[in-house]
């Protein structure tokens, strides 16, 4: 019974650092992929004229690979939303439901890179598009990617929830965390003004810090999951 119970502990602590190693790994494919492909690329209130020379410019080789990239990093993306839920889920105890919803919000940002392309179609074809066109694929490029910082908001903001009552990890990152999703909600009012940007990188700093506790203590997050739950699953 110690050596499977050692057993069932070591792959918890494989699937800690795994979920953080490949985090860190996804943010540094995932924003190379999106800068390499985003050349110029013009503000959300562009003009079809703007927006046409955007895709026009977007037509070689290396920025549709570049595309291709960013798409590959949607599966990286959610192993570490699966990862990071399944751990906080073992935190929370049962029944997970906020883990739960942060999972389903989490994989919402990996459905926007594989399925929200029409900015790909546009650029694949951009001889082709007049400014009319143009305008259309960027605008739904654009609010596509404006909705999904709603879906990033609630899986940072469940997330906190569950640090702030486990404190699996410091509080202060669960703080951070329901601080920049409310920031990325409250962003999609006002989705065309630069304000977003802070909320939004403050939600990709809090995942990286997020990766490094992941990776260089995953025993002591195992530990502090365990510590908060009973052995029923309820919380104490």
């Amino acid at each position: 019974m110690t050596a499977l119970i050692e057993t069932s502990s070591d792959r918890w602590t494989r699937m800690i650092r795994s979920t953080g190693v490949v985090g860190l790994v996804t943010f540094v494919v995932l924003f190379a992929g999106v800068i390499a492909s985003a050349p110029g690329e013009p503000p959300f209130t562009a003009s079809a004229e703007e927006a046409l020379a955007f895709y026009l410019n977007s037509t070689a080789s290396w920025v549709q690979a570049a595309m291709a990239v960013a798409g590959l990093a949607a599966i990286g993306w959610i192993w570490f939303v699966v990862g990071l839920c399944l751990l906080l889920g073992r935190a929370e105890g049962s029944p997970p439901w906020r883990s739960a919803v942060a999972l389903v919000c989490g994989v919402m940002l990996a459905a926007m890179l594989l399925l929200n392309t029409s900015g790909n179609a546009a650029s694949f074809g951009a001889a082709d598009l007049d400014p009319a066109m143009a305008n259309y694929a960027f605008d739904v490029s654009s609010l596509g990617f404006a909705n999904v910082w709603v879906a990033m908001g609630g899986f940072a903001v469940f997330c906190g929830w569950v640090v702030l009552s486990t404190r699996i990890v410091g509080r202060w990152l669960g703080w951070w965390a329901i601080a920049a999703g409310l920031g990325l909600a409250i962003a999609r009012f006002f989705w065309t003004s630069n304000l977003w940007l802070l909320p939004y990188f403050a939600f990709w700093i809090w995942m990286i810090i997020m990766c490094v506790q992941l990776v260089r203590k995953p025993r002591a997050v195992l530990k502090a999951a365990d510590g908060r739950a009973s052995p029923s699953g309820e919380r104490p």
